[in-house]
Parts: C-alpha cells; sequence; structure tokens
C-alpha cells in the first residue's frame, strides 16, 4: 500500500459493473425525466416519473455499492448491510433531487444553487459515511486530500446538474444535440469517481510526511486530474445544448419574421401601419391601390383627416380606441375617383412593446359588393318581386311598428284589404304570365290612388294592403277606399288585351277597431270578404256586430265536421199522404243535429254551411245509408212497403261517382231500388244540364224514381223540364201556404197540377197545414200532400209504434 500506483491496480468486474451502474441511472434521470410533451404532467408522465426515480436510484446504488468493491483493499465485513441500506437510501434522495429539478420549469439561479449543494452533500456524506463503515481501521485524515474531493464533488454535482437539466429542456422542445449522449456518459463517469476519490481521500500514503503534508511525489494526484478533467468537460458540453437552443430560437425568429413579411406584403387585403398619432408610416401594395382609388396620398397623413363628415368621425372614434390598446372593427365608406362609394371594413389591432402602444396596424378589406348583396337580399326580403311593393314580412313589421305606440298616446290610422275580383279568371283564362303584368298594373293602380304618405303592400295572390297613417275621419277614409274602387271600374290596356277587373276593399281603423296588428289585418281580411259577398266592387267597413256571426258560423263549420263521428246527426221521417183514403204512401228522411251546447239547429242554418265546405256530401251519403236501413228494417218486421225520399243537394248531385256511390249503398243496405226516391231541387236540375240528365237516366235505369222539389222556384223551362227523367213534382210551400188566400198562388198551383198531369207526373203539395188547403186541393185534383196537417216529422220509434192515418 505504499505506492498509489499498486492501490489504483482496480478489480475490473466491479470497476466496469460500478461505472456502468452509473451511467445507467444517468440515462434513466435523463430519458425518462423529460421527452418531448412531458411538460403537460399527466398521469401517464408522473408514473413513468417516478418509476425513472426508481430504477435510477437502484443503478446509482449499484454504482455506489460495488465501486468501493473494486480497489483492492480489504473492507469490514461486520458493518456491510448497513453500508447497503444507507447507500440505497442516500441515492433515493439524491436520484428524487436530482430529478425533481430537472423536471420542474427553471426558476432563477437560488433553486439550482440549493439543488446542486444538497444533491453534492447527500452523495458525499453517505459515500464518506460508506468508507468509515468498510475501511475505519485503514483510514486517516487527509485533509487536504479531503477539501480536494469535497470540491471536485461539489463543482460534479453541479456540473452534472446543469447538464441534464439542459438536456432536458432541450428535448422537451424536440431539440437534440449529438453532445447529448457524450455529456451522459461523463454524468456517469463522474458521479462513478466520487465514491472512488472518497475512498482514496483517508487512504494512508507514505508521501504523506508525519507533520500530514504533501510530500514531493504527487502520483496520487492522478484521480483528482482525471476527475477535474471530466468536472471541465462538463461545464463545458452544456454550451453546446444553449447553441443548439439559440439556433433553434433564430431559426424561429427568422420565420416568424418570414410570416409577418408574408401577411404584410402577401395580404390581399390593403394592410396599413400608423405611429402612436394615427398617422399612416406604411402600407403593402393593396393599401397602395386603395390610396389611389380615394386619390389621395397616405404616407404622412393623419388617417382620420383623410374624410370628412360623419366617415371621419368614424374613423377617428376608431383610431382611438385601436390606439388606446383595444382592437376593434369598423366599417368606412369613402367616393372614389370614379364616382362611385366604396366601402371597407377596417380591422385594427395595437402594437405594444414593453406594455406600451407604439403605433398600430389596420386591415382594410373590400366590401361594396358584400354590402350590395346584403341590400338585394335585405330588399328581396321585404319587397313583392313581382310588383316591387313591401311583401307581407314588410307589412307585418311596419304595422307591428304603427300599432305599437308604447307609452305615448296611439296615433290613429286606418288598414285597408284590397283583393282584386274575378282575376282568377283572367289568369285561367290568359295564364299565368299575363296574370303577372295584370298584378303590376293593379299595384300600380293602388299606388296611384292613395296618399304619397300611405304604404303598401302586396300581401299575395291578388291582395293588397294599405296603410293610410293618421287619416281616422270617415269621410277620408271613404275618398282614399273610394278611390281604389273607381279606378279598378275602369278598364285597361295590358299588351294587346282590355282587362276589366273590379276590387273589393275591407277597412279596419286603429284604435277603434282594435290595437294588435293581428287583430286589424283580421278585421280588415273580413271586412274585404262582406263586401265580396255583398257583389264586389265596393268598400265596407269593419262591422263587430256581422264578424261576430261570422266567427260563429265558423266555428259551427268546425264542429260540423265531427258531428258525424260524434253522432250527434239523427233523422227525422215525415210521411206522405193520399187524402182520398188517409193512408201513407211514403216518407221524407229530413235531418236535425243535435249541438251538445246550443241544442237542435235548424237545417237551414247549417245545411248552407255543409254545401259551403263540402261537409254535405259525406253527410248526406251517411243520411242515405241510414234511411236506406231503417226502410230495410220497416220492411223486415212487416210494415207496409212505401218508399223513402232523401234529398240530395247540388253539390253532391255534381260528383262524378254519385251513381255508383247510391248503387253501393243499396247493395250494402240490400234495400230494392224501387223502394228509394230521390229529392233534387229545381235549381240543381238546372246546374250543368248535361250531367244532370245523364245522371238521373242512370238512376232510372236503376228503378230509382226522382222527385223535383220545390218546384216553381226555379227558371226551369217546358222543354228541359220535358227532357228530364223524372217522375214527380213537388210544389213549393211558399205556394200552398198562400193557396187559399191569394189567387196568384192559386193559379199558379193549379197550372203546376196541370201541368204535370199532362207530362204523366205525379204531383205532391208540400207545408200543407190547414182544412182548407186540403179542400182546395181535393178540388184541383191533386190527390197527394205532406204537411204538419196530417203528421209533423216522426223518429223511426214513433213511426213503429203510432198508427199515421
Amino acid at each position: 500500500m505504499n505506492d498509489i500506483l499498486q492501490i489504483l491496480s482496480l478489480n475490473g468486474v466491479y470497476l466496469t459493473i460500478a461505472l456502468l451502474g452509473s451511467i445507467a441511472a444517468c440515462v434513466l434521470v435523463t430519458y425518462g425525466a423529460s421527452w418531448k410533451d412531458s411538460e403537460l404532467r399527466t398521469e401517464k408522465v408522473k408514473r413513468r416519473q417516478m418509476l425513472a426515480i426508481l430504477l435510477g436510484t437502484l443503478a446509482f446504488s449499484i454504482d455506489h455499492i460495488v465501486a468501493p468493491l473494486s480497489l483492492t483493499i480489504v473492507v469490514n465485513r461486520d458493518y456491510y448491510l448497513i453500508h447497503i441500506v444507507f447507500t440505497i437510501i442516500g441515492c433515493l434522495a439524491a436520484t428524487a433531487f436530482a430529478m425533481r429539478y430537472t423536471i420542474l420549469q427553471p426558476s432563477g439561479s437560488a433553486r439550482f444553487f440549493f439543488t446542486g449543494l444538497l444533491v453534492s452533500l447527500i452523495i458525499l456524506v453517505f459515500d464518506y459515511v460508506n468508507v468509515v463503515l468498510l475501511f475505519g481501521h485503514l483510514a486517516v485524515w487527509n485533509p487536504d486530500l479531503i477539501a480536494l474531493n469535497t470540491g471536485l464533488a461539489l463543482c460534479a454535482g453541479f456540473a452534472v446538474l446543469r447538464l441534464l437539466a439542459l438536456s432536458n429542456r432541450n428535448r422537451e422542445h424536440g431539440l437534440h444535440s449529438r453532445w447529448n449522449m457524450f455529456g451522459i456518459v461523463l454524468c456517469g463517469v463522474a458521479l462513478f469517481g466520487i465514491p472512488i476519490l472518497s475512498v482514496l481521500s483517508v487512504l494512508p500514503l507514505d508521501v504523506y510526511d508525519r507533520a500530514g503534508e504533501i510530500g514531493e511525489k504527487r502520483a496520487f494526484l492522478i484521480p483528482y486530474i482525471v476527475m477535474l478533467a471530466v468536472v471541465c468537460g462538463l461545464v463545458a458540453i452544456p454550451d453546446e445544448f444553449l447553441r443548439t437552443r439559440e439556433k433553434l430560437q433564430a431559426r424561429k425568429h427568422r420565420e416568424r419574421e418570414q410570416h409577418y413579411i408574408s401577411l404584410y406584403e402577401h395580404n390581399p387585403d390593403g394592410v396599413l401601419e400608423f405611429d402612436k398619432q394615427g398617422i399612416v408610416t406604411g402600407m403593402n401594395e393593396q393599401a397602395e391601390m386603395i390610396a389611389k382609388k380615394m386619390g389621395k396620398k397616405l404616407i404622412g397623413a393623419k388617417f382620420s383627416d383623410l374624410f370628412s363628415g360623419e366617415q371621419r368621425r368614424i374613423v377617428a372614434e376608431h383610431m382611438k380606441i385601436v390606439l388606446g390598446g383595444r382592437p376593434g372593427t369598423t366599417e368606412i365608406d369613402f367616393k372614389g375617383m370614379d364616382g362611385g362609394i366604396q366601402s371597407y371594413s377596417l380591422t385594427s389591432l395595437p402594437i405594444v412593446v414593453d406594455r406600451r402602444v407604439i403605433g398600430a396596424y389596420s386591415m382594410a378589406k373590400n366590401v361594396t359588393k358584400r354590402k350590395r348583396d346584403q341590400e338585394t337580399i335585405r330588399h328581396l326580403a321585404y319587397h313583392d318581386e313581382l310588383t316591387g311593393l313591401a311583401n307581407r314580412r314588410s307589412f307585418e313589421h311596419t304595422l307591428e311598428r304603427y300599432a305599437n305606440y308604447g307609452e305615448s298616446k296611439p296615433e290613429p290610422f286606418t288598414l285597408l284589404f284590397v283583393d282584386l275580383d274575378r282575376f282568377k279568371r283572367v289568369n285561367d283564362f290568359f295564364g299565368h304570365a299575363f296574370g303577372d303584368l295584370v298584378i303590376k298594373h293593379a299595384g300600380k293602380v293602388i299606388k296611384e290612388s292613395i296618399p304619397s304618405s300611405a304604404f303598401i303592400a302586396r300581401m299575395g295572390g291578388d291582395e293588397f294592403t294599405v296603410i293610410l297613417p293618421g287619416v281616422c275621419r270617415i269621410a277620408e277614409i271613404e275618398k282614399w277606399a273610394g278611390n281604389i274602387v273607381d279606378r279598378f271600374n275602369e278598364s285597361f290596356e295590358i299588351g294587346k288585351h282590355t282587362v276589366k277587373l273590379s276590387a273589393s276593399v275591407g277597412i279596419a281603423r286603429y284604435p277603434e277597431d282594435g290595437l294588435s296588428s293581428e287583430l286589424l289585418t283580421k278585421y280588415a281580411d273580413a271586412a274585404m270578404y262582406v263586401a265580396k259577398q255583398n257583389g264586389s266592387s265596393q268598400y265596407r267597413f269593419y262591422d263587430a256586430a256581422s264578424d261576430k256571426s261570422s266567427q260563429e258560423e265558423i266555428r259551427l263549420e268546425q264542429e260540423l265536421e265531427q258531428a258525424v263521428e260524434l253522432n250527434q246527426l239523427r233523422l227525422m221521417y215525415q210521411p206522405k199522404f193520399d187524402i182520398r183514403n188517409g193512408e201513407a204512401i211514403g216518407y221524407e228522411a229530413l235531418l236535425r243535429w243535435d249541438h251538445p251546447i246550443h241544442g237542435e239547429i235548424s237545417p237551414l242554418r247549417f245545411i248552407p254551411l255543409a254545401e259551403k265546405t263540402g261537409m254535405i256530401v259525406p253527410i248526406e251519403q251517411w243520411v242515405l245509408r241510414t234511411a236506406c236501413m231503417q226502410a230495410k228494417n220497416w220492411q223486415k218486421v212487416g210494415r207496409p212497403v212505401v218508399p223513402i225520399a232523401v234529398n240530395i243537394s247540388q253539390v253532391h248531385l255534381m260528383k262524378p261517382d254519385i251513381y255508383e256511390s247510391i248503387i253501393e249503398t243499396l247493395e250494402q243496405t240490400q234495400l230494392d231500388a224501387h223502394l228509394l226516391e230521390l229529392e233534387i231541387t229545381e235549381s240543381a236540375m238546372m246546374h250543368n244540364e248535361e250531367h244532370v240528365i245523364e245522371i238521373l237516366d242512370k238512376l232510372k235505369a236503376a228503378g230509382i224514381s226522382v222527385s223535383m222539389d220545390d218546384f216553381g222556384t226555379g227558371y226551369s223551362s217546358l222543354s228541359y223540364l220535358h227532357s228530364l227523367p223524372i217522375s214527380c213534382l213537388k210544389i213549393d210551400r211558399s205556394f200552398i201556404r198562400k193557396i187559399t188566400t191569394d189567387k196568384d198562388s192559386k193559379a199558379i198551383a193549379e197550372m203546376i197540377i196541370s201541368m204535370a198531369k199532362q207530362l204523366g207526373l205525379k204531383i205532391i203539395a208540400e207545408g200543407v197545414e190547414t182544412s182548407e188547403q186540403v179542400a182546395l186541393l181535393q178540388e184541383l185534383q191533386c190527390y197527394n200532400v205532406q204537411g204538419f196537417y196530417y203528421s209533423r216529422p216522426l223518429t223511426a220509434e214513433q213511426v213503429d209504434h203510432a198508427y199515421v192515418s
């Protein structure tokens, strides 16, 4: 042990294991602590870093446990287990502190100094404790070498920590250096050398004299010189890492500059640069084109001074906001050199340097076409494409504005609802293209007929609305409404055709008739329909009383649609008699409606509603089926077989499939066709004569008899009457009622009876109510009668249980 060379004749196997353990620990700390995007610190990242700490501790412990064994020195085995435990604890602490520093973002020199000092001292403490435990029987006090080792250990600790931290920072940003692995190996060598030097610093050497001072031979300093060289390498390599990062930052800086230049020079919009006073200091090529359109020099000019009036105020306020540190957007308009208005959207951003606004950038985008397109879309959205007038949406908004007066006193106005009469005939005859020309002319006529302050809109089809603001006196309203009606009474030329139309006008007044726009429109529309129903070509004011009855009719129409399904309809049967013997010769089925609220509703009220809505067809089909079933039931129980009569309306008679429907009903109920009689009014038979005769011929061929009801009230000619395949005439009750008191009625009845006999038709008198009427009819040889004198309408049960005579 007298020669350093003898001491350094190390065990190669142990030496290799210790060195590899140290290098492995550095690799784990470096690559296990940080990688690209590891700064996100997710749970997965944390688990991987914890595993790196444990594996690094294991590798580092192997280095410090095996390194002392590589020396050819006898160790004390009594404390070896304590040595192992203490080494693992020390390595775990040093690895954890080092890993923590390399993971966290840098926060100044203080933390670096504190962490480096702490890690170095931990390594020195547990290394020297291990030396005492293993080589205590040989150790001597060599203060110079211990001080030298301590200094090298501290330098190595700081250098390793700095190198690993910079290496990790680079990797987090995806940077790699060719010196990276070499630096990690040097870190492993430095950490491997500390326990070796710790042992050597306390061994007795002959080169020390008795006073403890270093002698002339200095071969024992070789390990310390090697460690010093390693530390120097560790200090130099991080500079390469910094240069790599600086290169990246420089490249990114150049790329960012290129981006800004591209954004500035190649921007399709104009880009302007301002100083903090709002003076234009730079612009791109597109902005120069804008300057040419303005015909003004922009460079060196205050931007707001380039405009005048309202536009100058808008630009000045915009620049004030932006130069105050807030981004902003506005739209500006200016007249170009060609006289046209140019519109630009100006988006501006402040230029902030060291928290101070030193200027601004503005991007000017030409939105002239977009604004024109928006105006076109807005015009189309609120105007009728055909006439150019306001459309329904515009009307509703305008009317709402007039009606919604808020807290102020309501301003009166009048609403006119105009509908063209007979326009459908013009449209059907001349075609839709010609109809469009008529609508355009009609809009022009209405506009010329009203004051210039009025608002006119086309609601759709041939309907127009007019708002007359401030017009509330009846005389004034009648003047303007009359103007419209009178103008449409005049024929006008459209192309090569002369068109004759008329107009019906409904009038609603605000606030007399209603306060809401919805009600006013509804009331004006209702008044217009009243005008049409009363002959058209006129105006009508809204009348609440008549509108109330109209609303009741609408409700009644809706309820009538459900009456069949809800079993609210029923049939009554009025007998027909032969006055010579008093026997019943047939029954007429009469419809009744038992309303759950209004009670029994007269047929005179609901039958016209059913005909108007088309509900009369399914109702009459129900009547026909029910009456046929009842007649069949009477036949089955042995009652005298007599025909049953059912009324058929004009609407039902015009249906193409009426014959098939009647035959199908007879087949379903199994009633003999000779027991069914259809009663059709005289006016219904006169409509579409060819169709009526065709249907009646089919019915007659099938054995079904047809009676002409209410005869004498229509205008049928004798020739047409002769051609109809009917079997019976029913004299209308209006003649029978006055037959005994009015000679004209008696003469008409006598003529009808005589004519029926000449044509070979049966005759029945309706509405017979007195004995005098019966006597006179018998005198005129009209023996078949029907009326209250003999019997009121009966229910089927009453017919079953009563003796009719």
